[in-house]
């Protein structure tokens, strides 16, 4: 019995770290050192790729890709592409998000596929729908839900403020 008892003791102290999310981890192209997914900090170099980040996510020179992220992304000289879901703030030059979006982004150019709710700052902004502000030189959205543009050009598919047939407005634009 007592063996027993070691036996199983000692097994799940080894399957422990494999079903655990990492800590830190330097993910490289093609390659994650340690392997698996993400809580506390990654360190992407050139093209970094991992399945889920919780953290803080730091990116040099490239692209920092995850399906899931939530928490903060800095990235110098270098963009974030979240596939699924995106909640937090980043500041990357290019904030790139194939699904949702919650938070804060920031950068020269930030899309976000579906919804985004939050804050978008920078050159170019584009939400599928939009739930906050765009504040830009290029605003987009196929619809403002409830939030403003302010920016040079706003656009919204399914028109401004002024008019449903006119889907461009300069300065300011908004649904509430």
């Amino acid at each position: 019995m007592k063996k027993l008892v070691s036996t199983i003791a000692l097994l799940g102290a080894l399957s422990t770290p494999l079903m655990a999310a990492e800590i830190i981890q330097l993910s490289v192209p093609n390659n994650n050192f340690p392997p698996g997914d993400v809580e506390g900090v990654r360190f992407s170099l050139l093209y970094g790729q991992t399945s889920n980040v919780t953290g803080v996510d730091i990116g040099i020179l490239g692209l920092s890709e995850s399906n899931n992220f939530t928490g903060l992304s800095i990235d110098f000289l270098a963009g974030q592409r979240v596939k699924n879901q995106f909640k937090g703030v980043s500041f990357s030059m290019v904030n790139w998000h194939d699904n949702t979006g919650v938070g804060g982004v920031i950068g020269a150019v930030n899309y976000t596929e579906n919804n985004f709710t939050g804050l978008q700052l920078g050159f170019v902004n584009y939400a599928g729908t939009l739930n906050g502000v765009q504040f830009g030189f290029v605003n987009a959205t196929q619809r403002i839900n409830k939030g403003i543009q302010i920016g040079l050009i706003n656009y919204d598919a399914s028109g401004t403020f002024v008019s449903k047939d006119f889907p461009v407005f300069p300065i300011i634009n908004g649904r509430f």
